[in-house]
């Protein structure tokens, strides 16, 4: 499972949390304030990069992508987050 976070045009830094760690946390019980904490990364990106690609401290890879606004899901994503 790649993360994949979208970052705004003008974005120099950003800061996400890594789904595959959040996931492995969850599963082995681990507190959800010390999940938060062991899956966050933070980075820099250069300003002329549309794509870079970072990784958290257990090696997950994370794409960087800038748009204006996220591409919407051509199919239904059970894991995607359902607002009622």
């Amino acid at each position: 499972m790649t993360t994949t976070v979208w970052i705004a045009p003008s974005a120099k830094s950003f800061a996400c949390l890594c789904e595959p760690c959040l996931e492995a946390a969850r599963i082995a019980g681990v507190l959800f304030s010390d999940a938060l904490a062991g899956a966050s990364v933070r980075g820099t990106i250069a300003p002329e990069a549309e794509t870079a690609v970072a990784q958290c401290a257990a090696g997950h890879q994370i794409v960087l992508r800038r748009v204006q606004r996220p591409s919407s899901l051509t199919r239904s994503d059970g894991r995607q987050l359902q607002l009622a």
